[in-house]
């Protein structure tokens, strides 16, 4: 099993406010390198969502998405073409905002993993696509989310390196440190996908 802390401290630079205040805006959606692991955990959000509607799981209303670090919306307007799905997000760079009004998404400006986790409505199936590699605890993100959520939908880096990696990343995993960090938080991994660079994660909540 293979994961790496890449910081130094108890807080990595990388996860504060005050690095991400001024990044410009992500449009992954847009972008060749990363359309298809959104197309993918759309897919993926999608089969979690159908097998809570079959068994039961909800009475008389959509499954509930939550994209906990959403970016500028690319995956919430994606699920935005499936009627059964209630989908909203949450992310804290201020230009990322942007694009929630042009994707035509439900989003908000909280700082998910920090001072604002107490406001934060986490759906039946939560979304961490590229999140979890930035937090100062994924551990205790991924057990936070476990307490509400029934899956989870989780992509990062599969061949980061402490000899390699974005500068943005504070944390790497290969394909077994990450489910690994999946299983700690109290999910069983049903699906593990390799799409280009990124690994995805669908994992159903064990109790």
């Amino acid at each position: 099993m293979g994961e790496w802390r890449l910081f130094e401290g108890d807080v990595p630079h990388v996860s504060t406010f005050e690095f991400h205040k001024d990044r410009a805006r992500a449009p992954h959606l847009d972008q060749p390198g990363h359309r298809p692991r959104l197309e993918r955990a759309r897919d993926l959000v999608v089969q979690a969502a159908e097998e809570l509607i079959a068994a039961g799981s909800i009475a008389d209303g959509p499954a509930t998405v939550s994209d906990l670090g959403c970016g500028d919306g690319g995956l919430l307007s994606l699920l935005g073409a499936y009627p059964g799905i209630e989908a909203w997000g949450y992310d804290f760079q201020p230009s990322n905002a942007a694009g929630w009004a042009e994707r035509d998404v439900t989003a908000a400006a909280y700082d998910v993993f920090g001072a604002d986790r107490d406001r934060i409505r986490v759906g039946r199936v939560a979304v961490v696509t590229e999140v979890l590699e930035h937090l100062a605890d994924p551990h205790a993100a991924v057990r936070w989310i476990g307490e509400s959520a029934r899956w989870i939908v989780a992509s990062s880096p599969w061949q980061e390196r402490p000899a390699r990696h974005d500068e943005c990343h504070a944390w790497a995993w290969d394909l077994a440190g990450y489910q690994a960090l999946l299983r700690q938080g109290g999910f069983d991994i049903e699906t593990h996908d390799r799409v280009g660079p990124f690994q995805l994660i669908l994992g159903r909540r064990t109790s």
